[in-house]
C-alpha cells in the first residue's frame, strides 16, 4: 500500500468515526442526528491532514475512543475522559469542540516522532496543552488554538508579560496570564503554538524571577 493509499484510509476512518461519534452524542442529548451538512462543514474546517493524523492515531492505539469522547495513550490517572463535542441545547445539536482536533493531532505528531526517544508527553499540562518531559523534566510545552490568527494574537499578548509576571494577579478569563505564569512558574526550555496550517515555535529564557523572553526558534527534535 503507498502513502497515498495510507492517507487515504486514515482519513476514512477518521470519517466514519466522526459520525459514529455524532451518533452517538446526539442519542445521548436526545437531539436528532444532524443532516449530511453538518459533517460536510466539519470535514470542510478539519483539512485532510489533520484529519487523517487523527485517524492514523486511532489506528495506532494512540487516540482510544470512549463514546463521543476520548483518552490518548499514556493520560495519568483521574485525567479525561474528554469530549469531541459540547452540548449546544438552544439549537439541538452538538457542538465541534474545534480546538481539540487541533490538539489530539498534535498529540499523535509528537507520539510518533517521540517514540523510543525518552520522552514522556502529557496531555492537558496544568495550563497548556501538551507538555513534553524528560527525566520528568518538563522541556517543551505547546498551545493549540484552532486559527493562526488566534495563536499570533496569544503570542503578542503573552508578550506584554515579558518583564515580570504577577503571580497573585487574578488570571480568570485572561490566557495570555495564565500562560505567561506557567512559563515562569515551570521554565521550559521551549515554547510553541500550533494552528491549522500554522506554527510558532519560540527557545525561551529567564532573565530573572518571573520574567521570561521568547525567542524565535525550531524545536530541536521534532
Amino acid at each position: 500500500m503507498d502513502q497515498l493509499d495510507v492517507h487515504d484510509k486514515a482519513v476514512q476512518l477518521f470519517d466514519a468515526q466522526l459520525t459514529g461519534w455524532t451518533r452517538l452524542a446526539c442519542e445521548e442529548w436526545g437531539f436528532a442526528c444532524p443532516p449530511s451538512e453538518f459533517f460536510a462543514k466539519m470535514t470542510a474546517r478539519l483539512p485532510a491532514g489533520l484529519r487523517a493524523t487523527i485517524g492514523f492515531g486511532l489506528e495506532q492505539g494512540l487516540v482510544i475512543p470512549q463514546g463521543h469522547s476520548f483518552l490518548v495513550k499514556g493520560l495519568g490517572p483521574g485525567k479525561g475522559p474528554y469530549r469531541w463535542f459540547s452540548r449546544f441545547a438552544s439549537e439541538q445539536r452538538p457542538n465541534p469542540n474545534w480546538e481539540y482536533y487541533v490538539q489530539v493531532a498534535e498529540f499523535v505528531r509528537l507520539s510518533t516522532a517521540l517514540a523510543e526517544r525518552g520522552y514522556e508527553l502529557t496531555f492537558e499540562d496544568d495550563l497548556m496543552d501538551i507538555g513534553v518531559y524528560r527525566a520528568r523534566q518538563l522541556v517543551v510545552c505547546c498551545e493549540i488554538k484552532e486559527k493562526s490568527s488566534q495563536a499570533t494574537r496569544l503570542v503578542s499578548r503573552m508578550r506584554s508579560y515579558q518583564p515580570g509576571v504577577n503571580l497573585s494577579e487574578s488570571d480568570r478569563g485572561n490566557d495570555p496570564l495564565r500562560k505567561a505564569k506557567y512559563l515562569v512558574t515551570k521554565r521550559p526550555k521551549y515554547f510553541y503554538l500550533v494552528a491549522i496550517g500554522a506554527r510558532f515555535e519560540f527557545s525561551v529564557s529567564y532573565p530573572r524571577d518571573h520574567a521570561f523572553d521568547l525567542h524565535e526558534d525550531v524545536l530541536p527534535f521534532v
